[in-house]
């Protein structure tokens, strides 16, 4: 198990002085992507990002975030659990994160760094539902799934649908492919 820690800076903040949704799940999934880099693995797609925050730091806390190799297939399946805790060790979040092995480019595209662009597409959400935040006072899970590589400044658009007042469902294409899918709820 790898422990990382991240300290809650003034730009990593919600207007409640608690660190933003995406910038937790930036940090999660950097921490998770280190791990495959120390392994050996190189680079490698985020397929996957399932989170739950029960509790937001404030600017100037502490995050810990362990990450623990799941089970891994490792021909195109990596998978990464984290848990997150406060500096006294209480349990402040979970994850699962799970990466695939990609082909090799044979046409040299750039890709989008994976803690950026998951928060790049939270961030598209926080457009369009701007409580995003607030909801996070409450228990929250979000649940990306990836179907496209993004390219580095390629532009999107997000579409959502409100299932109930605590579940929301996004959608991010560029152009006629599905980027994304992801769902947040509220506990």
């Amino acid at each position: 198990m790898k422990t990382f820690e991240y300290s809650v800076s003034t730009k990593a903040v919600a207007k409640d002085g608690q660190a933003s949704v995406s910038s937790i799940c930036g940090y999660i999934v950097n921490a998770t992507h280190r791990t495959l880099i120390e392994e050996g693995f190189g680079m490698c797609l985020l397929s996957r990002c399932s989170i739950e925050i029960d509790e937001r730091p404030k600017c100037g806390e502490t995050v810990i975030i362990s990450v623990d190799s799941g089970l891994n297939n490792i021909v195109t399946l990596l998978n990464r659990n984290v848990v997150l805790s406060d500096t006294e060790g209480n349990e402040i979040g979970r994850g699962r994160i799970e990466w695939l092995m990609p082909k090799m480019s044979q046409n040299g595209d750039y890709l989008e760094n994976p803690s950026r662009l998951a928060k790049r597409y939270i961030n598209k959400f926080h457009g369009i539902v701007p409580d995003i935040d607030s909801m996070a006072d409450l228990q929250i899970r979000i649940d990306l799934d990836f179907h496209e590589k993004a390219r580095r400044k390629s532009d999107f658009s997000v579409a959502f649908k409100k299932i109930c007042d605590s579940r929301y469902f996004f959608l991010a294409r560029s152009g006629s492919d599905t980027l994304c899918r992801a769902m947040l709820q509220t506990a």
